[in-house]
C-alpha cells in the first residue's frame, strides 16, 4: 500500500464573486494549496448556472492537516450565512505524503 498521509479534504461552495477572498483567507490560515472548479447546480436558492446574468458558482477544495481544516471551518462558519457560503470537510488518506505531515 502506498505510504499516504491522514489529511482532511476542505470543500467551499461560494458565488464565483467570492473567489478571489475565499482563495486569500484559505491560504492565510495555513493551506499551501488549493484546486478551484466553476460549477452549476441546485439547491435552497435554485437552479444556478453561469449564464448572461448568473456568474455561476465555484468549488475550491483543499487538503490539509486535521488542526488546520479545524481552524478553516471555524474561520468559513462565521461567514457562511452572510456571504452564502457551503463548506464541508472529509477524511482522506493523501500522497505524496511530505505535502500533508
Amino acid at each position: 500500500m502506498a505510504d499516504t498521509a491522514r489529511a482532511k479534504l476542505i470543500t467551499l461552495i461560494a458565488s464565483s464573486e467570492l473567489q478571489d477572498r475565499l482563495e486569500h483567507d484559505l491560504r492565510k490560515l495555513g493551506a499551501t494549496g488549493y484546486t478551484d472548479f466553476r460549477v452549476n447546480g441546485h439547491g435552497q436558492h435554485g437552479p444556478r448556472t453561469r449564464g448572461m446574468f448568473d456568474i455561476g458558482n465555484v468549488r475550491i477544495e483543499a487538503i490539509v492537516a486535521s488542526e488546520k481544516a479545524e481552524a478553516i471551518l471555524d474561520h468559513f462558519a462565521r461567514q457562511a450565512e452572510t456571504l452564502g457560503i457551503i463548506a464541508f470537510c472529509q477524511d482522506v488518506e493523501a500522497i505524496p505524503r511530505k505535502h500533508f505531515v
